[in-house]
């Protein structure tokens, strides 16, 4: 009788190790299933070389992309605030643009903002002088039609015109 009651025993430890470990591996699935989630979003992001809004950019960096986009801006400082919604970061040049690449009204121009050597939105003039401009990053640059979507993200150094 020793070796069944024994047997039954294992057998209850057996059950009761398997259940455990079941309950175990349903309370860590929903963490895990969120951490993947995240992670695939992540690398989504990351590996299109696309900036999704604003304020993954500081103002900083917009000035110093300005001249990194376009030509015109070349030795124009320029210094820039977030504006208000997240959306756009406004620019203020302390010199006027160039007027090389043969554009003399900046209003409405349109100049691509490349951020570590990819195109991360772009620019649009505010004035006709070319001294203020608001700057929209990446999604946000394509549905103001400055740049295209598949121009997002590309490789670029600054374009004259």
């Amino acid at each position: 009788m020793t070796g069944t009651t024994e047997s039954n025993d294992l057998d209850g430890l057996g059950d009761a190790l398997s259940e455990s470990t079941k309950r175990d591996l349903r309370r860590g699935r929903g963490r895990t299933i969120r951490r993947v989630a995240l992670a695939v979003a992540a690398v989504a992001l990351i590996g299109t070389g696309t900036v999704a809004a604003a304020s993954l950019l500081s103002p900083k960096q917009v000035a110093a992309g300005m001249p990194a986009g376009a030509v015109i801006f070349d030795q124009t400082n320029p210094t820039c605030v977030a504006g208000s919604d997240g959306s756009v970061i406004h620019c203020t040049l302390a010199t006027a643009p160039s007027t090389a690449s043969g554009i003399t009204d900046f209003d409405g121009t349109k100049e691509a903002l490349v951020v570590d050597g990819k195109v991360a939105g772009g620019c649009i003039g505010q004035d006709s002088a070319g001294m203020t401009w608001d700057c929209y990053i990446g999604q946000d640059a394509v549905d103001k039609e400055i740049i295209t979507k598949d121009f997002l993200g590309e490789p670029a150094g600054p374009g004259i015109g």
